[in-house]
């Protein structure tokens, strides 16, 4: 009997938790807009003393921009952490028993707190 309850309470966290996770992962992730470039050639008509170099130049990095890090840096650990407890609550049930149980009800914890991680 206990054993069918730890299952049945594992089914059901996982039905809460797995959606939220997978709508997450899917969500896109949302850029700044770019800004707009000028209408005019900010390059000067002519020749220049840096055109007229000959041969092999080190290319200009001073231009380069910073690569854009991503929106949701910090919630692989808390997706980490749900994934962890669904799996030692399933665990925890497959074991039956007083381990088993204390396995489960730890799993559901580290879920729970994962999760809570999570939403905020």
């Amino acid at each position: 009997m206990k054993r069918k309850l730890v299952t049945l309470a594992a089914i059901a966290a996982l039905g809460v938790v797995a959606p939220v996770s997978f709508a997450a992962a899917q969500a896109p992730v949302q850029t700044p807009a770019p800004a707009s470039a000028p209408a005019y050639s900010a390059t000067q008509a002519g020749p220049t003393v840096s055109n007229a170099v000959v041969g092999i130049q080190r290319a200009s990095t001073a231009n380069a921009a910073a690569p854009m890090q991503e929106a949701r840096l910090g919630a692989g650990r808390n997706v980490a952490l749900m994934v962890v407890g669904g799996a030692a609550l399933i665990i925890g049930a497959a074991i039956g028993g007083t381990a088993g149980i204390l396995i489960a009800v730890t799993g559901a914890a580290v879920g729970l707190y994962g999760l809570y991680n999570f939403i905020q």
